[in-house]
């Protein structure tokens, strides 16, 4: 906005939780190769270890991020029948060919999830905090701005990596998941800022969303929801202006509460 427009009325924030409070997306990636099991041969997990330090390439990376699982997980698939020699699993069952065993079939959409979600859940635990997200949560619960946290993850992973993040959790009563009824369509459809904004009980168009996704800032802004863009430092910096994010900072501890009219606001 230009420094002469008075600051938009903001009477609640709103969090993705993956890749913009907590540090999950490379523990993620980890538990996304993993999730391919035997399908993934050892030859091209150690290709991934030596050229990519074991995380997803950036080109399949940043097509995944804010998505649901239903979404994400058959680019994956596709990507790793193209670039990494998985079998689909419309392949069928293993067999040989001149006495060289193949590997596997991929798995199913719905079986790859379930083991991806039990990976990063056991991985979860030990999460980190991104940088400045805990005290910004804390800043804004101190001025006495509701907050709620609206993420494309299912409720039952949620839990898991709120476990050691108390500091951040005990100011957001209201967690919108994925699988939410409310939640018909994910990211970028609006249903969960919107219903956020509803729990809150805040007009969408003064909440102030924190996002690290374009699916997430077009999400926010079919919501009628501000934006503000905390990306991957990997992803292309036209990507958010593109998306019509309303300011890109480079982490939670560039935020400037005076540009959004939250500073002075202590209870």
């Amino acid at each position: 906005m230009p420094p002469s427009t008075p600051p938009p009325k903001i009477s609640a924030a709103i969090f993705d939780l993956d890749g913009t409070l907590l540090d999950t997306e490379t523990l993620s990636c980890t538990a996304v190769l993993d999730a391919f099991g035997p399908s993934l041969s050892e030859e091209m997990r150690q290709m991934l270890r030596d050229t990519e330090n074991y995380k997803l390439p950036w080109d399949l990376k940043k097509q995944t991020l804010g998505l649901q699982g239903h979404a994400w997980i058959p680019l994956v698939l596709e990507y790793g029948k193209v670039h990494w020699n998985v079998r689909s699993a419309e392949d069928g069952e293993s067999h040989s060919t001149d006495d060289l065993p193949l590997t596997p079939p991929a798995p199913s959409v719905s079986e790859f999830w379930q083991r991806w979600e039990n990976q990063l859940s056991d991985m979860c635990r030990n999460v980190d905090a991104l940088p400045g997200a805990t005290e910004l949560v804390e800043t804004l619960a101190e001025r006495n701005i509701p907050m709620a946290i609206s993420t494309s993850s299912r409720r039952v992973a949620v839990d898991k990596k709120r476990e050691k993040h108390e500091r951040i959790f005990k100011h957001i009563p209201i967690i919108v998941c994925g699988d939410d009824a409310a939640v018909k369509h994910g990211k970028p459809a609006p249903d969960g800022f919107l219903e956020a904004a509803r729990q809150l009980g805040v007009d969408p168009s003064e909440c102030l969303v924190f996002e690290d996704a374009v699916a997430g800032v077009q999400s926010a802004r079919a919501a009628g929801c501000k934006s503000v863009a905390v990306p991957d430092p990997r992803m292309e910096p036209n990507a958010f202006v593109e998306a019509k994010a309303d300011e890109v900072i480079g982490s939670m501890e560039d935020f400037d509460y005076a540009k959004w009219g939250l500073s002075g606001r202590s209870t």
